[in-house]
């Protein structure tokens, strides 16, 4: 979200600013070391790079795909910078500890900086008079939260760039913030890419109910699966992972190859949903959405070359409703034997919010407990995304 707002209005240079917990006594969990490593520094870095591209090239799908919709072509004043007719931005990412990078203080003092664009979530803003930058513990009013937030914090920068004689920043917050970018709290949202989403598994499924699923299936502890440690805590009875699956792209292929990867062996089961024809009208391009048997054949097709010893243990139905077979009371019939016994739904960082909107209302409605959102990251990027193998169809 912040990328693509910043990118929307950026002509020239975009900085981006990765900032990390530092350690010591400024750090927010309060470890006396960092906890991010080199490793992941360095892919965090390499992965904004990846989501700047497709915020670039995204944004000019989206100017496309007005001008194709309307009668009188719009201004491309608000488009990315290829749709321009313009060189790409002069991207910086400047990730916070990595060895030889520049304070967020020095970027801040930037004479070429014009605006700071974030938002009033971001842990650790530092706001005040003498001292404007950074993040850390003791300047976090709660967690999650910074002291002042944006606002504050761009006050604060601009009381030092104007003893230095610097034009004053504007702050652009960002109001169309994810869902997903706030779930810290929900214990039953996993991130399957965090290298410790295992131990937030763990530490979140503690139960005893849980303890005594763990023993009736054998998976106490920790199994060997292909020689690689399997914690029980990872795995599912009950698995369910739903899309329209037009054209089978990569990122469904991801999805549904963490979907296998979250199913308890021998005993675990999987459902997939496709969704039906006459809920996919509004999509763009809809008239080159293959039919629902064309669809459901090619996940089928995909699976029993991922996933050849689950056959039997597979099922895939047509859904046409929002929430599919995980939303139906316990004795509904509208998925004919079906049981909707389910611990665990694999989705999209995009679909995040309608995962947790069907947890409020499987506790709130329903009554029943609430499904662990397995979640994975970045289906939708430009060049694995459905609308884009459509509109190569029709051209």
């Amino acid at each position: 979200a912040i990328l693509e707002t910043a990118i929307s209005i950026t002509t020239e240079r975009l900085s981006v600013v990765l900032r990390t917990n530092t350690g010591g006594t400024d750090s927010l969990t309060g470890e006396g070391y960092s906890n991010v490593s080199l490793t992941q520094l360095r892919r965090y870095a390499g992965e904004i790079y990846s989501m700047a591209w497709d915020a670039a090239v995204g944004l000019d799908e989206k100017e496309r795909d007005q001008q194709t919709n309307s009668e009188e072509e719009e201004d491309a004043s608000s488009a990315g910078p290829i749709t321009q007719g313009k060189k790409l931005l002069d991207l910086i990412v400047y990730p916070q500890n990595m060895p030889n990078s520049p304070p967020e203080g020095w970027i801040d003092l930037r004479p070429d900086l014009s605006c700071i664009c974030s938002h009033d979530s971001i842990t650790g803003w530092i706001s005040s008079n003498d001292f404007a930058t950074g993040s850390g513990r003791k300047y976090a009013s709660k967690e999650g939260q910074g002291l002042g937030g944006l606002r504050a914090h761009v006050d604060a920068v601009n009381a030092e760039r104007k003893v230095k004689g610097l034009q004053p920043l504007v702050a652009l917050h960002v109001d169309d913030w994810p869902d997903g970018a706030e779930v810290t709290g929900d214990p039953n949202v996993v991130f399957l890419e965090d290298e410790d989403a295992f131990e937030k598994i763990r530490a979140s499924s503690n139960s005893s109910s849980d303890q005594k699923e763990e023993t009736k299936s054998g998976l106490t502890g920790s199994s060997i699966i292909g020689g690689t440690a399997i914690p029980a805590t990872s795995l599912y009875s009950s698995v369910c992972v739903g899309g329209t699956f037009d054209g089978m792209h990569y990122g469904h292929r991801k999805l549904l190859t963490l979907a296998i990867s979250s199913v308890q062996p021998i005993s675990g089961r999987l459902l997939i949903g496709v969704t039906q024809d006459e809920m996919l009208t509004h999509k763009a391009f809809a008239d080159r959405i293959p039919p629902l048997e064309e669809r459901m054949a090619g996940v089928l097709e995909f699976i029993g070359n991922l996933a050849p010893g689950m056959k039997n243990r597979i099922r895939c139905v047509p859904i046409s409703d929002e929430y599919g077979p995980p939303g139906q009371p316990p004795e509904s019939e509208s998925y004919p034997g079906l049981q909707n016994d389910f611990d665990a739904l694999v989705l999209s960082h995009e679909t995040l919010p309608t995962g947790r909107k069907l947890n409020r209302y499987r506790e709130d409605t329903l009554g029943i407990p609430p499904l662990k959102l397995l979640c994975t990251q970045r289906t939708e990027p430009h060049g694995m995304s459905s609308t884009a193998l459509r509109r190569i169809r029709s051209s």
